[in-house]
């Protein structure tokens, strides 16, 4: 993870930072745009529209201990980060732009996006939040996968009589754990 060119201001304070070389990250890929420019506000939609990018870095950290959990309305993703829950919200929020593997990404930057996960709130999400480690389906046919082939994880997107689309591939990351959004616009990862 260091082609990235930003670097995001969401982890909370307490967050430990250590020197191991792996960083898990959750990253959202958006599985369709809003193409007539209706979202007016500072979604994730709008903001990866304005960025002309299709993945956002939502979440970086060390210490990630489980798969994302996405909120029944898609508007919150969330993670455990050394034993603790937190939900990141995906509108009101401005994202910059990076370089990852060669493509631009956005990296949330708004310093108020996250929030601690209740407990009530954690077992909802988690009613909505089906893990696939490294391949999910649209109602619609959309297949996403993460395809491992020696000691690299491509990210690959086939959409129902479509050819297959690569949006990327690894230098050596395990790439894992994809959740698709309760809306099927988007998919959460960890890198």
């Amino acid at each position: 993870m260091t082609r990235l060119n930003a670097k995001p201001k969401t982890a909370p304070a307490n967050f430990k930072k250590t020197t191991m070389k792996t960083v898990y990250i959750i990253l959202l890929t958006t599985l369709t745009f809003n193409a007539f420019g209706q979202d007016t506000g500072k979604s994730l939609n709008s903001e990866m529209t304005r960025l002309k990018t299709e993945t956002a870095l939502i979440v970086q950290s060390q210490a990630i201990d489980e798969y994302p959990l996405w909120s029944p309305n898609s508007d919150f993703v969330a993670c455990n980060i050394e034993g603790k829950w937190y939900k990141f919200r995906l509108t009101n929020i401005h994202l910059a732009d990076a370089e990852w593997h060669g493509q631009t990404i956005g990296i949330l930057t708004t310093q108020d996006a996250y929030s601690e996960l209740t407990t009530k709130e954690q077992t909802k999400f988690e009613k909505v939040s089906k893990l696939n480690t490294r391949e999910v389906k649209t109602t619609d046919g959309t297949k996403i996968e993460l395809k491992t082939d020696e000691m690299a994880v491509s990210f690959i997107v086939t959409k129902k009589g479509e050819k297959a689309k690569k949006l990327w591939t690894s230098s050596g990351e395990n790439c894992h754990s994809l959740i698709l959004s309760p809306d099927e616009k988007y998919v959460a990862y960890l890198c």
